[in-house]
């Protein structure tokens, strides 16, 4: 039919068709345009979540560093400047020259007894000292358990010493070498300093740890060192729910002004303190109270069987409710078999210590504190 139209509505007609062709080429190639554009936002929309959920991770893994930076300090520089300052301050006391503590005026380390400790011949003073100046010295933690539940509630701190191939150097061996030489701050001073950092990290997981540390005598007369220990801790009043300052009674007793004054610095801090090594209980609760002491730590041979001699203001049946008038918590110490528990619980004590319920054992970071060992009591056996 077309061919008999005309020869201009051919060219016409022509026309139309190339015109349908480009414009069909053209929607054509639209579409491929907007599907490309369609393929590219689709593209930049999956680079754009790539790089939230990079970003996201990032965070997490920021996250994961600071709290990485916790679990081993958490402390800022001021504070490793802190440490490395008493940290040099003692590795000077140990320097042929250097200063040393005053002569002995109390005992010095608190040695958790036991029944069947055999004495060891004491180290020589050289060996002692390149103990020290190795650094080996280890802090051990013995458990303070509630009553009647054995559940541990805190720990108590002891330092030992190494030789050199490891085995272990007890505080028998070394406190009157170390007394001599004048130098058991030194050794007090670095168990301080270990109580402190492994509260540090243990922060991380767990801030209701507590840990008492023991201070001697010869710490609390050291004027070289234990203003700038106090000042130290003054610095990190973080730490004032985490760490017991423990001293002995006869340390307490010597106390001059100057003591107080040092020990008032602390407790406006939020430090509280503890008392262990009790001979006599004709104590002023009022004063200790008064001077943030928050515990008491009396054998229980003493409380069974030795209130009379001990001068007690107090039968064994109301200490702990003495005590308690003035927010002063009752600790059994030195328990070492089942049947003192027995006695004990018959005064409704609530924490007690001793080799019963868990040796000194050394320290191997915070995951020591989570869930420490404490010995179960054994049946009792009928007499006969």
């Amino acid at each position: 039919m077309v061919g008999f139209l005309p020869m201009h509505s051919r060219s016409v007609i022509g026309l139309f068709s190339f015109l349908c062709c480009i414009y069909a080429h053209g929607q054509i190639e639209i579409s491929r345009g907007m599907r490309a554009q369609r393929r590219q936002l689709f593209d930049l929309a999956q680079a754009q979540q790539a790089i939230r959920m990079d970003a996201d991770r990032a965070a997490r893994e920021l996250g994961d560093l600071s709290d990485a930076f916790d679990l081993i300090g958490g402390i800022s520089n001021r504070d490793v400047v802190n440490e490395m300052r008493v940290l040099e301050g003692l590795l000077q006391r140990l320097a042929p020259g250097g200063d040393r503590a005053p002569a002995p005026l109390a005992p010095a380390l608190s040695v958790p007894a036991s029944s069947d400790a055999a004495p060891k011949p004491q180290i020589s003073l050289a060996d002692l000292n390149v103990a020290l100046e190795d650094n080996r010295i280890d802090l051990y933690l013995q458990p303070i358990v509630s009553l009647p539940q054995r559940k541990v509630r805190s720990h108590e701190g002891y330092s030992r010493l190494r030789h050199i191939d490891g085995s272990i150097i007890e505080p028998g061996q070394y406190i009157g070498v170390a007394e001599a030489a004048g130098i058991v701050s030194t050794i007090d001073n670095l168990l301080l300093l270990r109580c402190v950092q492994l509260i540090r990290r243990l922060h991380h997981r767990n801030r209701s740890a507590v840990i008492f540390c023991n201070i001697s005598a010869h710490s609390l007369r050291d004027l070289s060192f234990f203003p700038q220990f106090v000042d130290f801790m003054e610095q990190n009043p973080d730490l004032a729910g985490s760490l017991i300052f423990e001293f002995s009674q006869a340390a307490v007793a010597g106390n001059t002004t100057l003591e107080w004054k040092q020990l008032a610095r602390l407790a406006a801090r939020g430090y509280r303190f503890s008392m262990d090594n009790v001979t006599h209980l004709d104590l002023d609760l009022a004063e200790l109270a008064s001077r943030k002491f928050g515990f008491i730590k009396v054998p229980a041979e003493i409380l069974l069987n030795g209130m009379v001699k001990a001068r007690s203001k107090f039968l064994s049946s109301d200490i702990k409710a003495a005590l308690r008038r003035y927010g002063i918590d009752l600790i059994a110490e030195k328990v070492e078999d089942e049947s003192t528990v027995v006695g004990l619980l018959d005064f409704e004590l609530d924490f007690a210590q001793g080799y019963l319920f868990g040796e000194p054992r050394r320290s191997r970071g915070p995951e020591e504190l989570s869930n420490p060992p404490v010995r179960q009591p054994e049946p009792l056996r009928a007499a006969g």
